[in-house]
């Protein structure tokens, strides 16, 4: 079984709460803003310590091998400067690609907050200011500047936290975030939950993107100020990576004021995965909300890596028609390639309806399959907002252990050769239901996050196979999954049709 389970909730739990009632949680102040003072600090620091940089300003160079100026590892601590105007960290490094300045590592989270940045290389090359790496989950990076950085906020691994509250001016690319590649692509669709990078809260002014993800990355972009930049995603077609997974954004103000080389035509670009667009105003844009499949064009595939053009001959693809859709990862392909369509609902450009516009891949990302205008998901609720770490860092323990009841009475009925529509009757638990999983021949492929939707829609499974199980489990806001209920099961005839 692939995907987060209790027990992997459960694990994080004690590797990460168990500091939260340290009544010697103490302060340590860093002698000095400088990398070494910081460090030793950090180092001298216990789980639920708080360490102080005065206010000050200073330069910090990566260490020799490219390691960090500042590391973090396993510790759950918060670094926390005087104030963004106070405590002024500058970026000395003049190699590309070797100049991390804080470095978060391990399973233990931790807060960088009141802290400003700034970069001195092409806001295009380099890495980030800060850096996040492992299985951390739950870690915070709030009320910080980051000023000219060639990237502010850099989540590796498939780690899940969020960042909220801070300013980023004409940094290359604000917060990137980077997946587990194939693993992430296994693992069910879990929209409306935790497990994603959260951003949240900020301003992003000017700069190459607010956000860049990539290799199975999850992330939610919601309640932000984003002027004269975009928010933006890659597809399957950067090199040897995967696509960007799947992403939620939603009650952002994205507009254009000026024109400049780094403002592009579009406010949102979108090159792969799924997700939902909802509630966002947009203006000064040619084009609101744009999505694309660049191997679908020959004329793209240099940026393409080993993956190649899909062109119906390269196995790759689903090859399930003869230009070779689906494409890999394409505009609305979920986990180990379900269609999950992307929808789009409530936008506007400049006080008209903006709908999603496809600019390269049309052949292969049609409206109504790969994606939906003015609809609403199905099932679907947002995770709380604000973020439950904005109020409370660290996290409390949740105190529920209790399991839901399974759901009951699921069927499946089919809709064609490969539409199966599920319904099932809802599950009870002391603490409600926060949703369901739907499970797939053994395997979750999709979370729906309104607990009074109880009915699921399989649009397009694949062809080749004959039988088909499906099941169905419940989960509440502590993480507890009740069993799955019992399968039901749809068969297909050898030879159908399409």
């Amino acid at each position: 079984m692939y995907g987060y389970t209790k027990p992997f909730v459960l694990t994080l739990l004690a590797c990460n709460l168990a500091y939260l009632h340290d009544a010697n949680a103490e302060t340590i102040p860093a002698a000095s803003c400088s990398q070494e003072d910081v460090q030793k600090a950090v180092d001298a620091a216990r789980d639920g310590d708080t360490v102080a940089v005065p206010a000050g300003t200073a330069t910090w160079l990566s260490r020799d091998g490219n390691k960090p100026a500042v590391l973090i590892a396993g510790k759950v601590i918060t670094l926390s400067g005087a104030g963004t105007d106070r405590t002024v960290i500058t970026d000395g490094n003049t190699a590309a690609w070797k100049d991390l300045l804080i470095w978060i590592e391990g399973e233990k989270p931790a807060r960088i907050t009141a802290l400003c940045f700034k970069g001195s290389i092409d806001r295009n090359r380099g890495a980030a200011a800060v850096a996040v790496h492992g299985d951390c989950t739950n870690w915070r990076i709030d009320h910080c500047k980051f000023d000219g950085s060639p990237r502010g906020v850099w989540a590796y691994a498939g780690c899940f936290g969020l960042v909220d509250h801070c300013t980023f001016l004409n940094v290359g690319q604000g917060v990137v975030m980077k997946g587990h590649g194939p693993v992430s692509w296994e693992r069910p669709l879990m929209l409306g939950l935790a497990h994603a990078v959260y951003v949240e809260d900020c301003t992003f002014r000017g700069g190459g993107a607010a956000t860049d993800a990539y290799h199975g990355a999850r992330f939610v972009f919601r309640h932000n100020s984003v002027i004269d930049t975009h928010v933006a995603q890659h597809g399957c077609d950067s090199g040897n990576y995967r696509s960007t997974f799947s992403y939620e954004v939603y009650e952002n103000v994205i507009r254009k004021e000026k024109l400049t080389s780094w403002v592009v035509p579009r406010a949102m670009h979108f090159r792969g995965g799924t997700g939902v667009v909802f509630n966002n105003t947009l203006g000064g844009y040619t084009a609101g909300i744009d999505v694309a499949n660049y191997r679908s064009s020959e004329s793209l595939r240099k940026l393409c890596g080993k993956w190649g053009i899909c062109d119906g001959k390269n196995p790759v693809d689903g090859n399930e028609e003869p230009d070779g859709y689906p494409a890999r990862d394409q505009i609305g392909r979920s986990t180990n390639q379900v269609l999950e369509p992307l929808y789009e609902w409530n936008n506007t450009l400049d006080g008209e309806d903006a709908d999603i516009h496809v600019s390269t891949g049309a052949q292969h990302i049609k409206e109504k399959r790969d994606f939906l205008n003015d609809t609403h998901r199905p099932g679907y609720k947002p995770y709380a907002y604000p973020h439950p770490l904005s109020r409370q860092w660290p996290a409390e323990p949740p105190e529920d252990r209790q399991a839901p009841t399974p759901a009951r009475n699921l069927t499946a009925r089919a809709v064609s050769d490969r539409q199966v529509e599920l319904t099932w009757e809802p599950s009870a638990d002391s603490q409600d239901v926060t949703g369901y999983y739907v499970w797939l021949s053994g395997k979750r492929v999709t979370a729906i996050t309104d607990p009074g939707h109880a009915e699921y829609t399989f649009k397009r499974l694949k062809p080749p196979v004959t039988q088909y199980t499906f099941a169905v489990s419940a989960f509440d806001a502590a993480g507890n999954e009740s069993q799955p209920s019992a399968a039901a099961g749809i068969g297909r005839r050898k030879g159908a049709k399409r």
